[in-house]
């Protein structure tokens, strides 16, 4: 799972969880992989094995052959778990004022 903490794993997650609508059989990102590429700024080639990466994380699953992605509980709780750190981490880097 160490691979699913890097930037580029981390930011699709994101960028896939963002790009979710709500439809009949519940959330499911929509958009192909080739327009998923064209909006995270990669190559398809560059794109595929961060999406196999996911997949194999269990952070994401295919919604069905071909009709798009779904963003799993899991996929969810590692967006708000890197979250809280990365909010922890910017609260610890403040300065606090106090003058020694």
């Amino acid at each position: 799972m160490v691979g699913l903490l890097t930037s580029d794993t981390f930011q699709l997650l994101c960028l896939l969880e963002n790009l979710q609508a709500e439809t009949l059989d519940g959330p499911r990102v929509r958009e192909s992989q080739e327009e998923i590429a064209e909006l995270f700024h990669v190559s398809k080639g560059k794109l595929n094995p961060l999406m196999q990466s996911l997949v194999a994380s269990g952070c994401i699953q295919k919604h069905r052959a071909r009709s798009g992605y779904r963003v799993t509980p899991l996929g969810t709780q590692v967006i708000e778990h890197i979250g809280k750190l990365d909010r922890l981490e910017r609260m610890m880097a403040k300065p606090t004022g106090k003058v020694g």
